[in-house]
């Protein structure tokens, strides 16, 4: 699967999308009766994919593996190439109509895109200043 954005921990979307994570916890705690241990990466992803429905966002989050999300848009059109191949054309016009939805639906929180900790799957994360969405592949 490829996907068109930037790949954070919940964490750091939330500090991104200007989101208490600790109240959001505490109150997914008691809304699914969970405890305080529990793995709750999957409830983050849920709950971001709410507030971005309420504000009127296309984009999304993504929960990949290890702890690595990412928040921007499924590529389901060009990530299995029928033939093997796509025309360089359609892909450049699919990805400047990508990066132009994605600059809108994060225009409000600009600020807080002056500099973001990337996640790498199994690797150290990365401090970047202004970065732009990445397109990232993902296997299962």
């Amino acid at each position: 699967m490829l996907y068109f954005g930037i790949p954070v921990t919940c964490k750091e979307a939330f500090r991104i999308f200007d989101l208490d994570i600790e109240k959001t916890k505490i109150d997914l705690i008691e809304k699914y009766n969970l405890n305080s241990s529990s793995y709750m990466d999957f409830y983050f992803v849920d709950y971001l994919n709410i507030f971005f429905e309420n504000e009127k966002m296309s984009i999304k989050i993504f929960y990949l593996d290890k702890g690595q999300c990412i928040f921007g848009y499924e590529m389901r059109d060009v990530d299995n190439f029928e033939k093997k191949f796509i025309d360089v054309d359609q892909f450049l016009i699919k990805l400047t109509k990508l990066k132009t939805l994605f600059n809108l639906d994060t225009i409000k929180f600009n600020k807080n895109f002056s500099s973001i900790e990337l996640e790498h799957m199994e690797d150290e994360p990365e401090f970047v200043k202004f970065p732009q969405p990445y397109i990232i592949e993902y296997n299962k």
